[in-house]
């Protein structure tokens, strides 16, 4: 099976993520993430969780259903719709000590005002060295 590999950004200027953010309480957002339209994404694929206002991956996730649109995310519905169950594989819980952005090859503007963008197979790569490391 080709899976495919996305960056997913998670919280907004408004809305940020907190640093300790799986400590706060958050947990959610490693079981289902939202989308503004429905979303190319497959059960199977990989996405790599980008914190908007930290510029720093911090998760990296696999989708376990198709998108739904009846099953919102709690946080704002009306903003995100569009819905995909996820699993965690790898995850940084205080974001301080997530790797930047670019440490996969990708500049954090490549995300400005998109809520997800496909990645190439060496991106996962990278994040996956890039997110192992810290606990190295």
């Amino acid at each position: 099976m080709d899976r495919g590999q996305w960056l997913k950004a998670v919280g907004h200027a408004a809305a940020p993520l907190p640093d300790a953010w799986l400590e706060d309480g958050r947990i959610g957002v490693l079981r289902r993430t939202g989308f503004p339209r429905r979303p190319r994404i497959a059960p199977g694929d990989r996405l790599v969780l980008y914190a908007s206002v930290w510029r720093a991956i911090f998760a990296i996730v696999e989708a376990v259903d198709e998108p739904t649109d009846r099953i919102p995310v709690a946080a704002d519905p009306a903003r995100w719709p569009w819905t995909i169950a996820i699993e965690p594989l790898v995850v940084v819980p205080v974001l301080a000590n997530a790797p930047p952005v670019e440490a996969i090859g990708v500049a954090a503007r490549s995300m400005s005002q998109q809520s997800h963008i496909r990645i190439e197979p060496r991106h996962l790569t990278l994040a996956v060295e890039a997110i192992a490391s810290v606990g190295a």
